[in-house]
C-alpha cells in the first residue's frame, strides 16, 4: 500500500509537482517530463551549498539550516545533501522513503537519468547527448541503510573530498538540536537526540577559503 503523499508546507507552494511530490530544486529534470529523485544535478547541489539555497524550493536559508545525514556523517558532522529549510526538512523526512526510513538498503541499481530517459537533454536545442553524471559518488551500491538524523544549525562552511565533491562541514558548537528522523525498517520516528555529537570526530581536510559561515 503507497504512503499518502505528505502535506506541501509553504515555502514549496510554487514548486511544481510531481504524482503530489514536490520536485526538489536540486534534482535532475528528465526531458520527457519526469524527474530523477535518487540524483542531484550537481550544479544545482553546489550552488546550494555556497550560495545557502535550500535543495528542496531553492529559496535563500534563514536560521535555523538543516542538514540531513546518516550516522556517520552526524559523526563528522561532514554531510553530503545540501542544507534545508526547517520546514522542506520535514517534509523530506516524510516524502523521501530513504530518509523516511521505509528502505532497509541504498539500491544499487542504475538510476533513470542513467538509463534510456536521461539519453535526451531536458533543455531544447542542446547537443549535449543526454544527461552525464558529473558525479559518480552520488551512485551508491547495495549497501544497508543507516538511521538518518537533522542537525540543526546557526552556521556551516564547506569543502571538497578527495574526489572532488563539495561536502557541508558544521561544528558542535554551531549545533542547535538534532533529531533522530528514522531508523531503517522501522520508519520516521522524529525525536531529539541529546547525546548525538558523543561521537564526533573532525574531519581530515581543510575547508575551503571563502566558505559559508
Amino acid at each position: 500500500m503507497n504512503e499518502p503523499a505528505p502535506a506541501i508546507p509553504a515555502t514549496c507552494e510554487d514548486r511544481p509537482t510531481i504524482g503530489g511530490l514536490v520536485r526538489p530544486w536540486v534534482n535532475i529534470e528528465l526531458a520527457d517530463g519526469g524527474l530523477d529523485f535518487r540524483v542531484q544535478h550537481r550544479g544545482r547541489a553546489e550552488q546550494s551549498i555556497t550560495r545557502q539555497l535550500c535543495q528542496v524550493c531553492g529559496k535563500k536559508l534563514r536560521r535555523p539550516i538543516v542538514l540531513l545525514g546518516e550516522a556517520h556523517h552526524l559523526r563528522r558532522l561532514m554531510f553530503v545533501e545540501p542544507p534545508l529549510h526547517p520546514e522542506c526538512a520535514v517534509y523530506t523526512s516524510h516524502a523521501c522513503p530513504m530518509v523516511a526510513g521505509r528502505m532497509t538498503h541504498h539500491p544499487g541499481r542504475a538510476t533513470l537519468s542513467e538509463g534510456p530517459r536521461g539519453a535526451t537533454c531536458p533543455t531544447d536545442g542542446c547537443n549535449c547527448g543526454g544527461w552525464v553524471n558529473h558525479n559518480p559518488s552520488q551512485r551508491t551500491e547495495d549497501r544497508p541503510a543507516e538511521p538518518w538524523y537533522a542537525v540543526y544549525v546557526a552556521a556551516y562552511s564547506h569543502a571538497r573530498d578527495q574526489n572532488g565533491s563539495l561536502l557541508v562541514l558544521t561544528t558542535p558548537a554551531a549545533v542547535l538540536r538534532v533529531r533522530l528522523v528514522s531508523r531503517p525498517g522501522e520508519g520516521r520516528v522524529w525525536i531529539s537526540v541529546n547525546d548525538a555529537l558523543k561521537d564526533y570526530q573532525a574531519p581530515e581536510f581543510h575547508t575551503s577559503p571563502g566558505g559559508d559561515s
